[in-house]
């Protein structure tokens, strides 16, 4: 009986949090918080973004429309070296494990994607299939997207 009464409050403790990921209120936050733009924009000297707040000279979020190449790998040390450069704590490293390949017309670009995602996204969405992904921006010398969500065009 007590065994039953723990699966059944982590199964409850699943589904609301799901539901607090996946509701309208979640992708509303994100879409605010997460402006929407090009790749070929971020790669840009000056970034030609649709909603940049006013005020801010950078770019920390966005969200962009890439196509899902089907191919992972492990994450670079350089990027694993930029998000320490940027201040990230190693919890926060350890969050990205993996990159994967994406396109936006004939550029490819690796991204690390948090780990929490990468399985899912792999059996969501199919080798090039748009994709719509909401990304932390580092840059420096060098862009790098961090994604951390995303949503099946």
């Amino acid at each position: 009986m007590k065994k039953l009464l723990i699966l059944g409050a982590v199964t409850l403790a699943f589904a609301a949090t799901a539901s607090a990921q996946n509701g309208d209120g979640y992708w509303k936050r994100l879409q605010k918080s997460h402006p929407e733009t090009t790749l070929e924009a971020l790669q840009s000297t000056t970034p030609a973004v649709s909603q940049v707040p006013s005020g801010q000279t950078s770019l920390p979020a966005c969200r962009l429309s890439l196509v899902y190449e089907g191919k992972t790998r492990n994450i670079t040390l350089e990027n694993i070296q930029r998000m320490k450069q940027k201040g990230f704590k190693p919890a926060d490293i350890r969050q990205y494990r993996k990159e994967m390949l994406f396109t936006s017309a004939d550029k490819e670009v690796w991204l690390p994607v948090k780990s929490i995602l990468v399985e899912q996204l792999e059996l969501e969405v199919r080798e090039d299939e748009p994709v719509l992904l909401y990304a932390t921006v580092l840059q420096d010398n060098q862009l790098t997207l961090l994604v951390e969500d995303y949503q099946v065009k």
